[in-house]
């Protein structure tokens, strides 16, 4: 009997290929090293989170700070199944975002998909989350210098991420809101660029010229998602499950991009946020894209992102 062909089935750009016999392929990129010297004003390392999972983060640290900063947990996008902290984009924005806004920063590699489904994602951030606040509390296993309560104010701590890292860190709030994590306070989130979805199309989902934006992110979608889900899951569309009453998630800025496609689903989430009684903030940035200030660090918008970002943790 002849052997079936292996093919592909689907792909995101020319960062994974899915095929038809279940394998996939991630293709290289280019990474920067952590380096624990200073380096215009930050330092980096590495950290195990979890060694059985193989989940970890890196942990920038600014080298001047006027008083003891505080911690900025995030999660970077990459629709659920590509990217890495480690990544040149990502390592240069979270370098420029530690060294502007004065904070430390754990940014966490969770496990990917397709080869873990959600809730592998949330389960690892959250998992970052009760890290951090062991730390928080001294009750570390293995204590991390540069996260002792001595240096790292942890009663302003700040969850943060764009497009599935958004996505992340809703869902991550949701779970740790009504929990004690004391000292650790998460006084805000940062949701920038969401990815969400649905399973009704949006105005700015339809039309030909779309059609293969939707097929994109219905691919993410059937990687990412239980087995068996539709895009009506809470995971891709929370505004199906309101936020229960009696909790509440601490303030959120949430970013968008005039040209992202993705730009009214991140509206919809800012409205949904302020319909279940949440207090939020909108930052526009028309002439955007999705994820503009990993992609384009030169463009000015970029710029007012991490202002924008600094003031609201200021702020709170």
């Amino acid at each position: 009997m002849e052997k079936e062909q292996v093919v592909v089935v689907g792909e995101i750009a020319s960062f994974l290929k899915l095929y038809s016999d279940g394998s996939f392929l991630r293709s290289p990129h280019p990474t920067t090293p952590a380096s624990s010297q200073f380096t215009d004003g930050v330092a980096s390392k590495d950290v195990v989170i979890n060694s059985e999972t193989g989940v970890w983060a890196r942990i920038f640290k600014p080298e001047t700070a006027s008083q003891k900063p505080p911690v900025v947990i995030y999660f970077h996008g990459g629709g659920f199944a590509v990217c890495s902290t480690a990544w040149v984009e990502f390592h240069a924005f979270l370098h420029r975002l530690c060294k502007t806004a004065g904070v430390v920063i754990v940014s966490v590699d969770y496990r990917l998909v397709p080869a873990n489904r959600l809730p592998a994602a949330y389960d690892d951030c959250t998992e970052a989350v009760e890290w951090a606040a062991k730390h928080a509390a001294g009750k570390a296993e293995i204590a991390e210098e540069w996260l002792l309560p001595a240096v790292v104010d942890f009663s302003r701590c700040f969850l943060a991420g764009e497009s599935a890292g958004g996505n992340i860190v809703h869902h991550v709030g949701l779970r740790v809101a009504d929990v004690d994590l004391d000292p650790l306070k998460v006084k805000g989130l940062i949701v920038l660029h969401p990815f969400f979805g649905g399973e009704e199309m949006v105005d700015s989902e339809k039309g030909e010229k779309m059609e293969k934006f939707v097929e994109k992110c219905n691919f993410i979608w059937s990687i990412s998602l239980p087995a068996g889900s539709d895009r009506n899951h809470p995971f891709c569309n929370p505004a199906v499950s309101p936020i229960k009453s009696g909790l509440q998630l601490p303030p959120v800025l949430v970013g968008i991009a005039g040209k992202d496609d993705l730009k009214e689903r991140g509206v919809m989430y800012y409205e949904y946020l302020k319909k279940c009684g949440n207090e939020a903030e909108l930052m526009v940035e028309e002439s955007g894209v999705h994820a503009y200030h990993i992609s384009l660090p030169e463009f000015e918008g970029t710029l007012r992102l991490i202002q924008c970002f600094s003031n609201f943790v200021d702020t709170h």
